[in-house]
């Protein structure tokens, strides 16, 4: 029986939270139970929803309007039976009845109501979204949903502020009991909520068991709840349904299982053959400061007359003297990858990067690598 996600548990045992970031693998219902929430509370007059996505493609009618299939049965015993959908129509969510027409056997909506029960937003086009305003005249907000929270692309820029403007909009007084929900899938070990919100790489370190963490802020009584959904919980392989039915290839069956578990869903970086590496020469050494990561970069050359490479791993901090790139820094000694500091090693690493080959010791190190350049790139533009 799998262990899907409870969101009525955790609400339970933690109900003086504001924020809740759930991040687990795709087999644990993490949408699933939110939202089934998020519906129930609406039929008790609790207020509204708001389900947001990071960018408004993933909010239009086309990608938007199976999200609550699966809840139908949810819905009929919430409504005692008056409506057994809900649907998406330029923004909103409304509660529907669908069954069949008596005059034409067909299967199409018998009764609508009126009144949406939420809206669908966008971080990259909220402010010209309707919806916003609509929480006084139903209730509030009662729910906020941010869902995909993790990507392995790019996020937006000041993607957090943009988040708090959305809630802002939202939530107009403090006495309303607004649960703000983050969901995400293990895509990255970078993303720039677990900063902001306090969560440490201690804390995203895999387990196979669920892990629960309450997070304060000094000088409030503001709590974030961070829960780290383990592996997915089959005992092995034989009772992995998901996996047996789709992804049981024997070549690949540790990334599969990333897909299906709560492993991170790294990609596959460049590895360096061993060989390669001993026929080298280390020419320079620098150290880059990341996510609370440390990591080596070695520029190599394959023999004397070789070309040079560029390899990245784990590494302790940087000492006085030795050179390292971090974000927000000086422009010269502590340069941003990829900006014109005039500095010969600034200078010898862009080079590297642009005409070498890059390599990692392991993903990881290349998920923070990878973060890293996302965001000096913003700042460069």
């Amino acid at each position: 029986m799998p262990n899907w996600f409870d969101a009525r548990k955790i609400l339970k045992e933690k109900p003086e939270a504001r924020y809740y970031f759930v991040l687990g693998g795709r087999a644990r219902g993490k949408t699933f139970a939110v939202l089934d929430v998020a519906e129930e509370d609406n039929t008790k007059g609790e207020g509204l929803f708001a389900y947001i996505r990071r960018f408004d493609e993933e909010i239009k009618d086309k990608n938007i309007r199976e999200l609550f299939s699966p809840q139908g049965d949810n819905i009929e015993k919430y409504t005692d039976g008056k409506y057994n959908k809900i649907t998406h129509f330029r923004g909103f969510f409304y509660f529907e009845k669908w069954g069949e027409d008596p005059k034409t056997g067909k299967y199409t909506r018998l009764e609508k109501n009126p009144a949406p029960c939420g809206v669908a937003l966008a971080l990259n086009t909220w402010e010209r979204a309707k919806g916003q305003d609509i929480g006084a005249a139903y209730g509030g907000f009662k729910h906020i949903i941010l869902d995909e929270a993790i990507t392995g692309l790019s996020y937006l820029s000041d993607e957090f502020q943009k988040l708090k403007n959305v809630i802002s909009s939202l939530v107009r007084t403090r006495q309303q009991d607004t649960k703000i929900w983050m969901l995400a899938n293990p895509l990255s070990m970078w993303c720039p909520y677990f900063a902001e919100l306090g969560i440490t790489k201690e804390m995203i370190k895999p387990s196979d068991e669920d892990k629960y963490y309450e997070i304060k802020y000094n000088g409030t009584d503001m709590t974030t709840i961070f829960i780290y959904l383990g592996t997915a919980p089959a005992a092995d392989d034989t009772q992995d349904t998901i996996y047996q039915s789709f992804f049981a290839f024997p070549n690949s069956s540790a990334k599969s299982k990333s897909i299906t578990g709560g492993f991170w869903e790294l990609q596959d970086s460049e590895h360096l053959p061993s060989q390669v590496y001993k026929n080298s020469t280390l020419k320079k050494e620098v150290f880059l400061y990341f996510s609370e990561n440390w990591i080596r970069g070695q520029i190599m050359r394959y023999d004397e007359n070789g070309t040079y490479y560029l390899v990245w791993s784990p590494s302790r901090p940087a000492k006085k003297g030795e050179y390292y790139f971090i974000l927000n820094a000086v422009p010269d000694r502590y340069a941003i990858v990829g900006t014109r500091t005039g500095h010969p090693m600034a200078k010898l690493l862009n080079d590297v990067i642009q005409t070498g080959q890059i390599y990692y010791s392991d993903n990881t190190t290349a998920d923070i690598y990878h973060g890293f350049l996302k965001e000096a790139n913003k700042i460069v533009r």
